[in-house]
């Protein structure tokens, strides 16, 4: 049920209600013309009537009107509905640019107002702070213990794969005292080389491509946590080039993540995560002596094209066959 407070962020929103989709009709009984796919907005339709005209026409468009009874009828010409892109060129007027637009602050309190999130005055404090600055960890409570660089995907936290060595060969071990590192790809990639996975006082690497690998992720955290005592624990995620299957893997922990501790937001088991830049690949061209085994499997390998094609049908039975659309938005 919508509260004030809902229906006054909706009302103050950019929500609106234009280019509904509208049945591509015409008055005209000999009209043949059929609804392209490729059309943007799906509409298309142009019809110019004379309601003066005589009565043949009339009775053409009676018997339009008998044969497609949700056919337009008017006497002005309707035009097409300009494409997005056609829109975009036109200058925005006056009355939307005086809009009021809803802060990114006031709509994550929106978002979050129902939960039982504890005190309200500290959840809008990290959120706010969230907001305005970008290298903060997942919980707001601090700075990324690792530098980050502008990555493929805005809403995440990048590194490099010289700081994921750096990480390995201990320089972040008076800041770290933990680390997981995931790799997202498939098992015959994985087993074809990977980042190293045994080190001294540290969880190491492990695979996981699957999203019932989620939960054994997160249950690791209280083990991170011990040894990690009272410094930071992170985990990073790769796949071969860091494009999809990583990416996709660190948002879907760090929901399942919220979800878990939706009670007591902003808590995290895992408030620092990162997704390594680039991947796998050129982690292997600029550190092939670290890799275990020291090798590199293409996900595209000839030898392994019914493993590939075993994977992808159970990807796409995972993710419903489509791909999600991220928005610049950070993750939070």
């Amino acid at each position: 049920m919508y509260t004030t407070g809902k229906l006054d962020a909706v009302m103050d929103s950019d929500f609106g209600l234009g280019f509904l989709p509208i049945p591509k009709r015409t008055l005209f009984a000999d009209d043949k013309q059929a609804l392209s796919e490729d059309d943007d907005s799906g509409l298309g339709m142009e019809c110019a009537v004379d309601l003066t005209s005589d009565e043949d026409t009339s009775s053409s468009m009676i018997a339009s009107l008998l044969e497609r009874p949700f056919a337009c009828f008017s006497p002005m010409e309707i035009q097409r509905p300009k494409k997005r892109s056609e829109r975009m060129m036109e200058p925005m007027d006056e009355s939307a640019r005086k809009r009021p637009r809803l802060p990114l602050t006031r709509l994550l309190i929106f978002f979050f107002q129902d939960k039982p999130l504890g005190d309200q005055e500290e959840v809008k404090d990290v959120v706010g702070r969230m907001v305005e600055e970008s290298n903060l960890i997942g919980d707001g409570s601090q700075t990324c213990s690792l530098p980050t660089i502008p990555g493929k995907h805005p809403d995440l936290k990048s590194i490099t794969n010289q700081t994921v060595v750096d990480v390995i060969s201990g320089k972040y071990d008076d800041t770290i005292g933990s680390f997981l590192i995931v790799d997202c790809r498939y098992p015959y990639e994985y087993n074809g080389g990977h980042v190293p996975v045994s080190f001294v006082n540290k969880l190491g690497a492990i695979s996981a491509h699957r999203p019932e690998d989620i939960p054994s992720i997160l249950s690791q955290h209280k083990s991170m946590r011990t040894a990690a005592s009272d410094k930071r624990h992170i985990v990073i995620f790769y796949c071969e080039f860091s494009s999809e299957r990583g990416p996709r893997m660190c948002r879907n922990v760090r929901k399942a993540d919220r979800d878990l501790n939706k009670d007591s937001y902003p808590f995290l088991n895992f408030p620092e995560i990162y997704v390594m830049h680039n991947g796998f690949k050129d982690f292997y061209q600029t550190h092939q002596n670290l890799c275990e085994p020291m090798g590199y499997t293409p996900m595209l390998h000839k030898d392994h094209s019914d493993d590939l094609r075993h994977f992808r049908s159970k990807s796409k039975s995972w993710s419903g066959g489509s791909k999600r659309r991220v928005s610049g938005s950070r993750l939070f």
